[in-house]
């Protein structure tokens, strides 16, 4: 039997489905979870598929990034205060406006509770915690900083939220173009020119080229649309899956650092958020080989890795650490020098934090000209689409005259 329940688990209000015998089983079994029931009865088929939709959908519910910056900033900040970690995780899973990110917090509070460490119970959860945040964790925890690494973790969270939105601004105007453009495209293939169809068929003519065209397409979206949903869910299915296997992700990934405009600007991010992080985990007393190792593993590109544990290998070979850096294809020379400089003065993550942010500013100007940048290729597809849907509009139009007498 099934019974649907809501109560009280610590400081949280709960509700959901749980199997037992009896309805006296099910009380006691709730009362070993730590659950204070408040009501519970026999749960109903309507219940059962309201529950099986809610875990469907806090499944596929993803945990926004302005909503970890909070999470990580209110973390800090009660870790500073001196309130115990336990304390603090029942704090966050109440104030969470996330449903997603409340039951996790309450999952990592009960996992640490039972003696897991932070960072294992964190990353239990990398579908919500990146490789970089659970690393990041681990540094705390072991170099007892776990305050300031939580600060800083919110520094990048917060990089990476106003990059995002950046490029969604930079990029607003192509995709309301692109789509003004293909609205008017579908709506003129789909009833105007079915009209001229009509019309010219009754009088036996011939229609131009262009139409034709857009007769064409109509025909085959209308009659083979199943072909193109298959294809496209095809290709990207296989898309993803050659991603998954590591010749397909290195790949993908130098092709998308070669990608004309964009490839330019993914390279710039990537050097960016690498020496920061560097720069951070090296301030906070991990040795250089150590950091150079945690880099390479929150990184999301394998030429990027590939590039980083070349120069870990060199160092821990007794290289300087500029050294790797100025024979490195994937970090330009502006980052060996400042690294040099850095390692010569001992404020190597002083300069790190400088290469950075002279990075951030080459990030923010490329975004700004985005739109600039695009606007050719834009004016291109806008100019062949206006073409072929004004003549296969306007031509059987100045046709209709001849047609008709």
């Amino acid at each position: 039997m099934r019974f649907v329940y809501s109560g009280i688990a610590g400081d949280n209000k709960i509700e959901g489905i749980i199997e037992a015998a009896s309805y006296n089983e099910a009380l006691l079994l709730l009362y070993d979870n730590g659950v204070e029931v408040e009501h519970i009865r026999q749960a109903s088929a309507w219940d059962e598929l309201k529950h099986t939709i809610d875990q469907i959908n806090r499944r596929l519910t993803r945990v926004k990034l302005s909503e970890l910056i909070v999470f990580t900033r209110q973390f800090a900040t009660l870790f500073s205060a001196g309130v115990p970690i336990d304390v603090i995780l029942a704090r966050l899973s109440e104030q969470t406006v996330s449903v997603r990110l409340k039951e996790v917090t309450a999952q990592i509070r009960k996992d640490v509770t039972g003696g897991m460490s932070l960072s294992e119970a964190f990353g239990k959860h990398r579908k919500i915690f990146s490789d970089l945040y659970i690393n990041m964790l681990r540094v705390g925890e072991e170099s007892g900083t776990l305050d300031i690494v939580l600060e800083r973790l919110a520094t990048i969270l917060e990089t990476e939220l106003d990059t995002r939105n950046k490029i969604k601004t930079a990029t607003r105007y192509p995709k309301m173009v692109v789509t003004a453009i293909a609205i008017a495209f579908t709506i003129i293939i789909t009833f105007v020119i079915p009209r001229f169809v009509s019309l010219f068929t009754h009088f036996g003519a011939q229609l131009p080229l262009p139409t034709r065209i857009l007769i064409g397409v109509n025909y085959f979206f209308q009659h083979f649309w199943f072909i193109v949903l298959g294809s496209v869910i095809a290709i990207v299915v296989a898309f993803r899956e050659y991603y998954k296997t590591k010749q397909g992700k290195y790949l993908i990934d130098k092709y998308l650092l070669r990608l004309p405009i964009i490839g330019t600007l993914v390279h710039k991010i990537y050097i960016s958020r690498m020496i920061r992080i560097l720069g951070l985990l090296y301030k906070s007393g991990i040795a250089i080989v150590d950091a150079l190792e945690i880099v390479s593993n929150v990184t999301n590109n394998e030429i990027a890795r590939e590039a980083t544990l070349e120069i870990k290998r060199d160092v821990e070979s007794g290289a300087t650490i500029a050294a790797p850096f100025f024979r490195s294809t994937f970090f330009p020379n502006v980052v060996a020098d400042m690294v040099a400089v850095g390692e010569e003065t001992g404020r190597l993550d002083e300069m790190l934090f400088k290469a950075a942010d002279y990075y951030d500013e080459e990030i923010e100007y490329a975004i700004k000209n985005l739109s600039s940048a695009i606007e050719p290729i834009l004016l291109v597809f806008i100019a062949g689409m206006v073409l072929l849907l004004a003549l296969g509009v306007f031509l059987p139009m100045w046709n209709m005259v001849r047609v008709v007498h």
